[in-house]
């Protein structure tokens, strides 16, 4: 080849070089990574039962049975009702909570008393049914107390065998005694 020939060609390629130099100088950019960490602290859970232990006693309210007249006190009859308060606590907790509270077993219990979730007795609970005292709490909300009412009615006409039931309890007249369950479970946060 001439030197004229390769002269050119060598000069075409450094003019091809330099082009592709300015169009990678053109289409260059600063690129940086930068990282940043975020911190999220669990909301604390302790909730509880009058911030106690699970094996506190219940002392039920006779305030409703007593009366000189026609009753001993501290005892309960045919035709007494009364309150057991539980106080619960979401005091030290960050998150809602729903607490659900049952009896969960009752021992010497009158055949014919029964445990309800209000004062009217109209919701029955028991330890073997699915029917529970719910309610929700707030985060950090103070002790409230929930009251299992109960009620051991005088007569029920219906039932032919309601007297002989309340007599074979008196004649026993054993001391009953209740076991709650109190089960407190986060509220899902709303979204």
């Amino acid at each position: 080849m001439n030197k004229k020939k390769t002269t050119l060609v060598v000069a075409l390629v450094a003019i091809g070089v330099a082009v592709l130099g300015l169009s990678a100088a053109v289409y260059a950019k600063y690129i940086s990574s930068i990282t940043k960490t975020g911190t999220a602290t669990v909301a604390k859970w302790a909730f509880t039962e009058d911030n106690q232990t699970d094996t506190d006693t219940v002392t039920c309210e006779l305030d409703k049975t007593y009366n000189a007249n026609t009753l001993v006190a501290g005892k309960i009859a045919p035709g007494t009702s009364g309150k057991c308060p539980i106080v619960i606590s979401n005091a030290s907790t960050e998150v809602g909570v729903k607490y659900d509270i049952k009896p969960s077993t009752v021992t010497n219990q009158p055949k014919n008393l029964k445990f309800y979730k209000e004062e009217a007795h109209t919701n029955e609970i028991t330890a073997e049914g699915t029917a529970t005292i719910t309610g929700n709490l707030a985060p950090k909300a103070v002790a409230t107390t929930v009251y299992v009412y109960w009620e051991w009615p005088y007569e029920d006409t219906s039932d032919s065998t309601y007297n002989s039931k309340d007599t074979a309890d008196g004649v026993t007249a054993a001391t009953m005694t209740m076991t709650f369950d109190v089960t407190g479970t986060q509220i899902k946060p709303a979204e």
